[in-house]
């Protein structure tokens, strides 16, 4: 059975499908992997140069931060300014949500 359809009130507008997107993905989405899609998102902030081409943001976890690069050589890249990513990251975000970065 189908719940009947709500009436808008007088001066209220129909929801965006940003909106109900947003609002079925707070229902199944953790904070963390939200987070990610933010860092991603603003990757361009947190990795200079070429690293935004080959570093991926995979999920956050437990404060972990996993990274995948294109090969061994962008891994090195990514690890010899890893304190500076993590920072950029915690203000991107307002919070402390990244502790640490895994390299997968």
């Amino acid at each position: 059975m189908t719940k009947p359809r709500r009436e808008l009130k007088n001066n209220e507008e129909p929801l965006s499908a940003g909106v109900l997107a947003m609002n079925f993905l707070n229902e199944f989405i953790s904070q963390e992997q939200k987070d990610a899609f933010l860092l991603e998102e603003h990757k361009a902030k947190i990795l200079p140069g070429k690293l935004q081409e080959k570093v991926q943001i995979i999920t956050l976890s437990k404060g972990n931060l996993l990274l995948k690069t294109a090969s061994s050589v962008w891994r090195a890249e990514t690890m010899a300014i890893k304190s500076n990513i993590i920072a950029t990251c915690n203000k991107i975000l307002d919070k402390i949500a990244v502790k640490s970065i895994k390299i997968g």
